[in-house]
Order: structure tokens, then sequence, then C-alpha cells
């Protein structure tokens, strides 16, 4: 009787399989979609799901204007209003999808820094 042969590798196959398909929903869940009241043209996810309206709500168009509840004010209007909110304060931010990233970025940092965690990023339903 002959003794079985042992395969001499890895079988990678299955491997790259579940690889692709995590891809694939990686890809499928990431994307983002904005909207609201102030006109902005805002991108599009499926993810999206409908959320109360909040009190504290700031804006970013995209020519780098920021409203804070429907009001335009400056960058150091935001930070001193931002300045005003305690860490329990609920905040949503909507941006428009051709705003600056860097705009959008200097809202998150300054929430942050006033250690605010409650913040919701408003988006439009991808229908």
């Amino acid at each position: 009787m002959r003794a079985l042969k042992r395969p001499e590798g890895i079988n990678v196959v299955p491997l790259i399989d579940v690889v692709l398909v995590l891809l694939a929903i990686v890809l499928t869940i990431s994307t983002f979609v904005a909207s609201g009241a102030i006109k902005l043209d805002l991108p599009k996810a499926a993810s999206a799901q409908t959320h109360p309206s909040q009190k504290i709500e700031i804006a970013l168009n995209e020519n780098g204007e920021m409203y804070w509840n429907g009001t335009i004010v400056s960058q150091a209007q935001l930070v001193t209003n931002i300045s005003g909110l305690n860490a329990q304060s609920s905040v949503s931010v909507r941006g428009d999808k051709k705003a600056f990233f860097n705009d959008f970025i200097f809202i998150l940092d300054n929430l942050k820094l006033k250690k605010i965690e409650k913040i919701s990023i408003i988006t439009q339903r991808d229908s």
C-alpha cells in the first residue's frame, strides 16, 4: 500500500476569494452622502438613515462659507460658538460634496477640542 503524498504548499485560492469578497463589502458600504436646507449639492449614500433634526447645526457650502443654525458665520465666530457648548451637546454637520475637506476638518477638530463626541454628519439617502 502506498502512502498518500502530502501537499507541499499552502493553497491560496480560498484566501484570495475571501479577500475579494471583503473588498467588495468594504467598497459597497463605504459611500457617504449629505443633505440640508441651505442650498448644497450633496453626495448620495445607500446607507443614509433618517434622524430627527438637532438643535445645533453647522453647514459648509462649496465656497467655504460656514453656517451656524442657518446663519452665516466666520471661522472666528464659529470657534466662539463652539466654545460656548458643553461636552454633552449634540451637533449636526452638513457639508457640500464640493466643499474643501480642510474646512470640514477645521469644524470637526474644533468640536473634538471641546470634547464634543455627539457629532452627526447629515447625508442624503441614495434612492
